[in-house]
């Protein structure tokens, strides 16, 4: 917005500021007029006793050249004025005046006025009567008195002008009285003096009257903040601080009185590192690392410590989690002067924090642990197996028999209650030295570590079938149920993780084919799915050059505008002789061979081509593998993909799974700001399901967090994944991300995911997969097409559950 303020000359700021200390009556000139004139008195002592001292140096210079009773009543006037001056100088030099009337300006004024007339009378009624000598010396006078009057009474510059003018004047009169060249010349130049005097003055009065401006306007400014540190403090969970040099506190609150369960008077006296080391449970490490923070002056955030507090009587210590942030204050000189800071309570999100990692490592229905920890042990063992000679274990893959029939007939609260049986007699079977963990569904897995011999394995499994044979009773309800488990050892079956993991799968496949209930150890003959793997192989060296790969889309639909705003891209193989093949067969393949880099080129290629194209005013999502993202090179390939079909960056987004991370950390963290830099969205999918820990949603900011099938197939079914989509929903919101559910087939899970705040959906429910064109044609019609609602109403505990989490929000 442009001001119509036009800025005032330097003559006109003069005459404003000097009209505002002359007349001005608000509450505001008056302090400035009261610190001016505070400014002027802080002066005056000196400047009276000069003006007596000059009066002496006159008579005793001037008075045997002068004399009569003329001169002497100059010379007395001048005592009794500067007399009575430092007289009432010395009555009110211990008041503190803080705002002054403009009559007080004016009596200054008239005053300085009357004083420069008086000492005017010298030079223009004896001077030309003088001797050269003489003239000399009144003349250094006036000289002395037109620059120490002008400089000292400069904050108020009506007054300074006023001496400065005068004292100019009876100077220029007793010049013109001697007459000649000289003279003339002299006059000039005491004019100019003068005028350097006054802006010079005028410049002072500025100075002061913009220092105290802005010293009125810090205080205002102080006064608000202080409000806002009060409103703040008493709205807000944190608690502000400060201590000084030694550490001790300064004018601490109520609040924070409360907080450390001290006095404010106790508080005062007493550290903050000792106050929090008081609260402190033995050997918590949280006061000392503060201590050494405090040390080296430099500013922190979120130094965390733990505190305890006592309960009642026969309850236990309360724990609580603090978050401590400060930074040093210095003065204007660089000198420390303490420290300020907040004390924020943590325990909720510390909470929050181990409850979600827990999710991640464990399985939230059984409390064993869940995939990913199994992976890390089984990962552990294969190398300790290829490290130490004769070190040998086993990996036990576990499936229950008809569980599926359990859960359709008696319902998925039964069948909850049955998993959760069968991991508490997996817990007590199991040596302490082996991990037992659920991989999902009703799949368990056993790590085995350091084996005397494959009969011991065996015999456990054997001792696993027998017992989890045993009906589980259930309130009077008794479910009969079983085992089939696979056994694969390690080194002599596997060598990596995925091996040890296929084998002891495809044993588990062959006990289920016996008959059930059973145990199978892996052999060679189970190997033939390994010969496909190979032919698969083969083949997909030639599936490009062939032209046997497709790229399909799958639409993504915006919950609130119900409109499809982008597309996944997916690649489909069909041979000619193999028929369909699954992309989590080939894709892995292509990865391990190599040949994901130039697949995944070509797809990136499609979908860039088909998203400037038919696709247009869509986000075309495109998966890229571990391999691609950690290639130096695929940064560059990007951004030529985009130049070469003049895509803008927003047109395309990057999908990534955790994966990414596990390995060379900081090169694919590397490549993944280089693609945000370029403006490509950048997702990860399949959250949960994998490597899932809240570390990787640190070290990166991911634009889109989707949500796996396996939880939105279980939506209507399990509680738990209910809970979990609903935390994945409230990391996301925290984070800034959005967030897309998979496999989403059903209207009551589109209801379920659109209540807990999910932003869009992808899935058979709102459509299948599909090429370029067709996905066009039904972008065409979309409008037309009612959107899927619920034929009834959802369960009562569910909407029990989405009315308390709505709540919660």
């Amino acid at each position: 917005m442009r001001s119509d303020r036009v800025p005032l000359s330097a003559f006109d700021e003069a005459l404003q500021l000097t009209r505002r200390l002359w007349s001005a009556d608000d509450r505001q000139s008056n302090e400035l007029r009261a610190r001016h004139l505070q400014a002027v008195l802080f002066s005056s002592p000196w400047t009276l006793g000069a003006t007596l001292l000059n009066v002496l140096l006159c008579v005793w210079v001037l008075r045997p050249h002068i004399g009569g009773i003329g001169f002497d009543i100059w010379a007395l006037t001048l005592t009794l004025w500067s007399s009575m001056g430092l007289f009432g100088w010395w009555r009110g030099r211990k008041r503190s005046v803080q705002r002054v009337r403009p009559k007080v300006v004016r009596h200054a004024t008239w005053n300085a006025a009357a004083l420069a007339l008086t000492w005017g009378l010298l030079p223009a009624i004896w001077w030309p009567d003088l001797a050269p000598p003489h003239q000399l010396f009144v003349a250094l006078l006036v000289v002395g008195n037109l620059s120490g009057g002008a400089i000292a009474l400069a904050p108020l510059p009506s007054a300074a002008w006023a001496f400065a003018g005068l004292q100019m004047a009876s100077g220029w009169v007793a010049l013109q009285r001697t007459g000649g060249e000289v003279g003339l010349s002299i006059q000039l130049l005491l004019l100019l003096y003068t005028t350097v005097l006054c802006v010079a003055s005028y410049a002072v009065a500025r100075l002061l009257a913009k220092r105290h401006l802005s010293e009125e306007s810090a205080a205002q400014q102080g006064e608000v903040i202080g409000l806002l540190l009060r409103d703040f403090e008493e709205s807000s969970a944190d608690v502000l601080w400060e201590i000084d040099v030694q550490g001790r506190f300064m004018n601490p609150s109520e609040r924070l009185a409360e907080l450390l369960q001290r006095s404010p008077d106790k508080l005062a006296r007493l550290g903050l590192v000792n106050a929090l080391a008081s609260l402190q449970a033995p050997g918590a490490g949280g006061g000392d690392r503060l201590r050494q923070t405090l040390v080296r002056g430099e500013a922190f955030r979120d130094e965390v410590i733990r505190v305890r507090f006592a309960s009642a009587a026969g309850e236990p210590e309360r724990t609580r989690w603090w978050s401590v942030t400060a930074k040093p204050v210095f003065d204007h000189e660089g000198r420390a002067q303490g420290w300020r800071g907040v004390i924020s309570d943590v325990t909720a999100e510390r909470k929050s924090h181990q409850h979600l990692n827990y999710l991640a490592h464990f399985d939230s229905l059984t409390g064993l642990a869940n995939r990913v920890s199994v992976r890390n042990r089984l990962a552990q063992l294969v190398e300790q197996a290829a490290g130490a000679e004769g070190r040998r274990g086993a990996l036990l893959c576990l499936d229950l028999d008809n569980f599926k029939n359990i859960n359709d007939s008696l319902g998925h609260s039964v069948g909850d209650a049955v998993l959760q049986e069968m991991g508490k007699r997996l817990r007590k079977l199991m040596r302490k030295s082996d991990l037992c963990g659920r991989l999902g569904g009703d799949e368990f897995a056993l790590v085995l570590d350091d084996l005397r011999s494959t009969d011991e394995a065996l015999q456990l499994a054997q001792r696993l079938v027998a017992a989890m044979r045993v009906p589980v009773e259930l309130s009077g309800l008794q479910v009969a149920s079983g085992v089939s488990i696979g056994l694969a050892l390690v080194p002599e079956h596997a060598c990596s993780v995925d091996e040890a993991m296929a084998a002891a799968d495809l044993a588990l496949y062959a006990a289920k084919a016996e008959g059930r209930g059973r145990v199978h150890l892996f052999t060679a003959e189970l190997g033939s799915s390994q010969r496909r793997r190979l032919d698969l192989e083969r083949e997909l060296r030639e599936a490009l050059v062939r032209d046997q790969l497709r790229v399909v889309y799958q639409a993504q639909v915006d919950l609130k505008t119900w409109r499809i705003t982008g597309a996944e891209a997916l690649v489909r193989w069909h041979h000619p002789q193999l028929g369909p093949i699954s992309p989590a067969e080939f894709v892995p393949l292509a990865e391990k061979t190599g040949l994901i880099h130039n697949i995944g080129a070509w797809v990136l290629d499609r979908a860039c081509s088909d998203a400037g194209g038919l696709l247009q005013g869509l986000c075309i999502a495109v998966n890229v593998s571990t391999a691609q993202v950690q290639r130096a090179s695929f940064v560059n390939e990007l951004r030529a993909q985009l130049g070469r079909h003049r895509l803008r960056p927003g047109q395309l987004e990057v999908e990534i799974t955790e994966s990414l991370l596990m390995e060379n950390v900081n090169e694919a963290l590397q490549n993944l700001h280089a693609i945000k830099q370029l403006g490509v969205r950048v997702a990860l999918d399949d959250f949960g399901t994998g490597y899932s820990s809240l570390a990787y949603l640190r070290l990166f900011p991911f634009d889109k967090l989707k949500i796996d099938r396996a939880f939105v197939s279980e939506l209507m079914q399990a509680s738990d994944a209910r809970a979990i989509v609903r935390a994945m929903l409230e990391l996301a919101r925290v984070l800034g991300m959005s967030t897309l559910a998979e496999g989403v087939e059903e209207p009551a899970q589109l209801e379920v995911l659109t209540r807990v705040g999910c932003s869009a959906i992808q899935g058979y429910l709102t459509a299948r997969p599909m090429p370029a064109s067709e996905l066009a044609a039904l972008i065409a019609r979309w409008d037309g097409l009612p959107r899927p609602a619920v034929t009834e109403p959802l369960p009562s505990s569910i909407q029990g559950e989405l009315n308390e989490a709505l709540r919660g929000r």
